[in-house]
This record gives structure tokens, sequence and C-alpha cells, in this order.
């Protein structure tokens, strides 16, 4: 095996091709994340999945251009009004998450009982001239990993198994799947039970473990038997590319009357990122120059 990673992916194939994976594992990058914000256990947990989720992603698909984005937003619910996990085509990501005021989490409080009544969208940018693409993932299991894998079954007929797991030090997470078949012509195996074999290993998978051992660890715990190559790993890192003219825009979107009112209360509008907490003072001329741009 390979020396393990941090903050990065790893992609891994199984036998002649015919089944495929990849693990990330988010350490440093996820802690400054957090650094930022401050979230109950519950919601550190979900985002921290989500965004380990959208790094999977973006990790397997190929028509992402360098300017292209994956992300996966929850919006719309109750305590858990908006999440955003959003990962680049470079592997750098951000995230966030708003919770209801005086909203009372439970702890060990799954997916539907933090979005309860939301909405969970992904969509695919992948950037250039190529349009947007958005679907949405029903939300029907307590647990995102559940939801995402029916999903990938249902909507994008490939057959496929999540793990993910989070918490304030480590967001990390395994997705293996089989190789659909392309232009008709499936990836051939002599193993007929490789697909099924490998997907029972990978939910064997806890928790504690994933959170607990590195990437070399892990796949030597779930596939020391199978014929695993691994490909070199990816660095992933936390970016927020806020600047005061895209906060601005902000601004722009309130309107006139709403700027014009928050003006008549104080001499500034001060706006903080959601994703970095990065604090942006704007002036009575400077919100009105913001407006006309």
């Amino acid at each position: 095996m390979n020396e393990s990673i941090r903050d990065a992916t790893r992609r891994f194939v199984v036998g002649s091709g015919s089944v495929r994976g990849e693990y990330v594992r988010l350490e440093d990058s996820w802690r400054e994340l957090l650094a930022r914000r401050r979230y109950e256990p519950p919601v550190v947990s979900l985002l921290g999945e989500c965004l380990a989720a959208s790094a999977l992603f973006t990790s397997t698909l190929k028509m992402l251009q360098d300017d292209g984005r994956l992300t996966l937003q929850i919006q719309g619910g109750r305590p858990v009004s908006l999440l955003i996990a959003e990962c680049r085509a470079d592997l750098t990501l951000r995230a966030m998450a708003r919770v209801e005021p005086g909203s009372q989490i439970g702890a060990g409080g799954g997916l539907r009982a933090l979005a309860s009544g939301a909405s969970f969208a992904l969509t695919i940018e992948p950037g250039g001239d190529y349009d947007s693409y958005q679907s949405f993932v029903p939300i029907e299991a307590d647990a995102l990993a559940e939801a995402l894998n029916a999903y990938m079954r249902q909507s994008e007929q490939i057959e496929t198994r999540f793990v993910l797991a989070a918490n304030d030090r480590v967001a990390a997470g395994l997705i293996v799947q089989k190789v659909p078949a392309l232009g008709g012509k499936a990836i051939r195996d002599t193993d007929a039970d490789l697909w099924n074999r490998i997907e029972t290993l990978t939910g064997s998978l806890t928790r504690e473990e994933l959170l607990d051992l590195d990437d070399t660890e892990v796949l030597h715990r779930l596939f020391h038997q199978e014929e695993v190559r691994l490909h070199t790993a990816r660095p992933v890192a936390f970016v927020c590319r806020c600047s005061k003219e895209r906060v601005g825009g902000v601004l722009k979107v309130l309107g006139r009357e709403e700027v014009q009112g928050l003006l008549a209360d104080r001499r500034t509008i001060d706006v903080d990122c959601d994703f970095c907490g990065q604090h942006y003072s704007f002036s009575a001329s400077e919100a009105w120059d913001a407006l006309r741009s």
C-alpha cells in the first residue's frame, strides 16, 4: 500500500476495472472550516458528511472543466434551514449551514430529523459553455449515505455504495461503484460475484473505523483479499472565494428600498460571509455603488 493520506482523495480500482472506488479524508481543511463557525455536533456531522460526499462526487466526474463545481444543497427544512457543501474541479471546497434561531437539536439527530420538510438538490455546473444540471435527492433515510445510495440507484442507475462519517476532527468518506457500460459494452470480469462482494464489504465499514483509520488501513481492512490498484492521491483544501465585490451582490439582491432602510438605522451595512466568516463593512456610498454595479 502507498503512504496514507490526509486532506486528499484517492481513487482505486478493484479487479479488472469493473468496480471503482474513491476515498476522501479531511482533517486540517475540515477543522479550518469549523474554526470559522460554531455548530451543534449533529449539524457538524451532517455538514461534514455532505462535504465529504461532494468531494467524492466531484472526484468521479470527468465532465468538469477547470471552472466547474458540484454542490449539495439542503434548503427549506427545520431546524437546518440551509446547508451548502461545494467542491470545485480543483478539489477546493467550502461548506456552511444555517439553523433556525432557538432550535433545540437533540444528540444523534439524522438527516430527516435535521432537515424535516427540506428539499435536497445536487447541482453540477460543468463550467465552460456547458449547461448546469440539477437533480433532487429524496430525503427518505436518516443516514445521508443511504439517501445518496438510493438516489444513485434510482436516478442515475449506477450501483453505488457510500459510507460517510464526520465529527469535529475528521470528515471522511468512501464510495464504490459498479462501472456502468460504455457504448452498450460493459467491462467484463471473470469474477461474477465481485460487485456483490465489494458492496457487502464496504457496507461492513463502521463510522468509528472510517473516522479513526487512515485510507491504507481502511482499504486493507476491507479488501485485503482483493486485487486493488491505487491511483495517485489528489490534495483537497478549504478555500473561500468571497470578496467585497461578490458580497456586494447580496445588497443588489436586497434591493434599493431594503438598503435604504438599513442605512437609515446605521451608518454602515455589515455583512459576514456564511462560508468563511470574513467580515465586510459597506459605507453608504459603497452600498449605493454596489447597487449600481
